[in-house]
């Protein structure tokens, strides 16, 4: 058991006796850190008044009855994480879901936020009715462990993005102004404003993202783990303003590990858990007074979270209210008959103040356009690429280089009869270079960037179809100029024939290709991690490039099955290869030039070569179609799989557990969600 070196414990009395100020002036920790939070209540306070007039919101009680949840094992059928826990968590207050590794408070909140994890059994209300996830999920906000945000864009151009996606113009530019600023004043970032955020501290890059989910005043907050990675002061600095906020009227509900005794008595409300049960439910200072209610002495100096088995059944796992924060409703209410009795006298439902006021459907509606909201992404997602300089410009002297190597080594190629199996590998190298440059990159950044949209789409910032439109079309523009300077200098140096139409057919297969191939990198690195990404994508393209040669110079009338047409048919490269060289020798191009020096050239004539490479029958208007078939597939299912990989309710059909568990048993599948 692990011993705290505090003076006080946690007897509310003997500290506030200390302290002889408000609940928050025994945080010295936030004092010593130039935080005096009492005198900056008044701001706080008009800040609260502001955020009211966005959204009237009514007050939400979220209370959850014999939670049970379970996973699928290696070993055994089912591993239990919950066990019928039940509890309430009220607006107005902090609520800390506390207790040791594995306790399961994470997959509680997970639950209660219905992020990524459903109940096996059991409910959850909200106001006294079954709750409707979908309405939930738009009137909640979760703030994951991992502070996610943007290290591109400063505070202010995070925070005016957000207002943008939450509130759309239903508010003129100026008053989203003014919210914004008290947003940044209560949580104290205005000075840190102008800074960006690969430049803020830990508590300021954990403040912006609290501040980033209150500009539309959600009513219920939950945050995972919001002190991690955070020193003393800051932690205290984070929880005292998390309890502002719930005391302006929200719902705050956060999970947290063993704190120290200081940061304990910030919270209004503490639900501990051991072992997926509940072991207490209510203050702070009720905790001494209900282990000597069951008959157990917490020495001072130890943290009651670490009490566990003999205090499930004296509450009920969690069934019991009594120990809850007293309110001045429950004054008024005290002479109300018990509605029922537990076995050690303690009523489990008279001491609850009900909230039945009805949600209106006008709040959950989207306040922003999808234009507006596929608009102000595309301009994020351009401004990060320009002001990533290091990168644009590695991007760019990267292809510009190979532009160089690549039309050295093919020099001349183009309209000399004797290099004219030259100038296949020249069209190879094309169809090579649009494979892996497009497709690196995604592979890299993608499996980064799914944790930043995990945030932001489960917090209702944006429609996914929005950001992907905007995701695919913000890399456009560069494809298309960069894959302009490649193709002309290759082009140019290898002379190929100086014919406006055949260099715009090159140019228009080299970008079907790059953009295949993001899309085939999107598809990969949409399910996968990092390292498995950036192995999968080099491995799939082997089998494509393959096929992209497969039986040619085998010469006209050569067998080749249905089956093995088939499959070369399914190559994407296959088609570029074809369009190019359709591109290059089709359309009746006049003999290459044969050097004096030679006495004969094979494959002077353009027709001949086709012939023997079996290419006779091309059409490049078929191979267009193919590559646009292509990319509309691979597309189609990097997005479906996004959003599969989004969902925050796993499928129940037996044979598809069957396939997870198997997935996770053999290729550790479970680390790629």
């Amino acid at each position: 058991m692990e011993t705290r070196d505090i003076s006080c414990g946690y007897s509310y009395d003997s500290c506030n006796s200390q302290s002889g100020s408000s609940s928050l002036a025994y945080s010295n920790d936030v004092i010593a850190g130039g935080s005096t939070l009492v005198e900056q209540s008044d701001n706080l306070n008009n800040s609260s008044n502001i955020l009211k007039s966005l959204l009237n919101w009514p007050p939400v009680n979220l209370e959850f009855h014999n939670l049970t949840y379970e996973v699928p094992d290696v070993d055994k059928e089912k591993k239990r994480i919950l066990h019928s826990v039940s509890g309430e968590f009220r607006p107005g207050e902090l609520t800390a879901i506390m207790g040791p590794s594995g306790a399961g408070k994470t997959t509680l909140l997970n639950i209660l936020a219905s992020f990524g994890a459903k109940q096996s059994s059991g409910e959850v209300r909200t106001n006294e009715n079954l709750r409707d996830v979908k309405t939930f999920r738009k009137m909640s906000r979760y703030i994951m462990q991992n502070d996610t945000i943007d290290p591109h864009f400063t505070v202010l151009e995070s925070m005016m993005l957000s207002a943008g996606l939450k509130l759309g113009t239903t508010l003129p530019q100026q008053q989203r102004m003014q919210i914004i600023n008290e947003i940044l004043t209560m949580l104290r970032l205005q000075k840190a404003a102008n800074t960006k955020g690969l430049r803020l501290s830990g508590g300021e890059r954990k403040r912006l993202c609290i501040a980033m989910e209150l500009v539309n005043n959600p009513p219920i907050i939950f945050l995972d783990e919001p002190t991690t990675g955070l020193d003393d002061i800051s932690s205290s600095q984070c929880v005292a303003l998390l309890r502002r906020i719930a005391h302006a009227g929200r719902t705050v509900i956060c999970s947290i590990h063993t704190p120290p005794a200081k940061l304990f008595e910030m919270f209004d409300k503490v639900y501990i858990m051991a072992e997926g049960e509940c072991i207490y439910q209510g203050s702070v200072p009720n905790i001494v007074p209900y282990l000597a209610h069951i008959g157990l002495t917490c020495p001072l100096t130890y943290n009651p979270a670490d009490f566990s088995n003999s205090m499930v059944k004296a509450i009920e796992n969690g069934k019991i209210y009594r120990w809850l924060p007293k309110r001045e409703s429950d004054n008024l209410n005290s002479t109300r008959p018990n509605k029922s009795e537990t076995t050690s006298g303690v009523s489990s439902f008279d001491e609850i103040e009900k909230f039945e006021m009805e949600i209106d459907k006008k709040l959950l509606r989207p306040q922003s356009t999808w234009w507006q909201q596929y608009r102000l992404l595309l301009m994020r997602m351009l401004t990060r690429m320009w002001r990533d300089k290091f990168y644009f410009k590695m991007k760019f002297s990267v292809k510009f280089i190979m532009s160089l190597l690549i039309g050295a080594m093919y020099t001349g190629v183009g309209n000399d009869a004797t290099k004219a199996l030259f100038n296949f590998g020249f069209a190879f190298t094309i169809i090579i270079a649009y494979l892996y440059m497009p497709m690196m990159p995604i592979l890299l950044e993608f499996p980064s960037e799914i944790r930043l949209l995990k945030r932001e789409y489960f917090n209702q910032w944006y429609r996914l179809s929005s950001y992907f439109v905007a995701l695919v079309t913000s890399k456009l523009p560069s494809m298309l100029i960069m894959a302009l300077m490649y193709i002309t200098i290759v082009y140019l140096m290898s002379n190929q024939p100086l014919e406006l139409y055949r260099f715009v057919m090159v140019y228009l297969v080299a970008i079907l290709t790059g953009q295949i191939s993001e899309s085939l990198g999107l598809l990969l690195s949409s399910r996968l991690n990092l390292v498995n990404s950036m192995f999968m994508g080099p491995v799939t393209a082997v089998p494509l490039i393959l096929l992209s040669t497969f039986g040619m110079g085998y010469g006209k009338g050569t067998y080749i099955s249905p089956f093995m047409r088939f499959i070369m048919n399914c190559s994407y490269l296959r088609h570029s290869m074809e369009g190019i060289m359709e591109a290059l020798y089709g359309y009746n191009r006049a003999d290459t030039i044969c050097p004096p020096t030679e006495i004969f050239c094979m494959f002077k004539s353009a027709r001949f070569l086709r012939v023997i490479l079996g290419f006779e029958n091309l059409n490049y208007t078929f191979s267009i179609v193919c590559l646009g078939v292509f990319y509309i597939i691979f597309t189609a299912l990097a997005f479906a799989l996004i959003k599969h990989r989004l969902s925050t309710s796993g499928t129940t059909h037996p044979f598809i557990q069957k396939i997870n568990k198997y997935l996770i048993k053999y290729f550790n599948f479970s680390t790629y969600k």
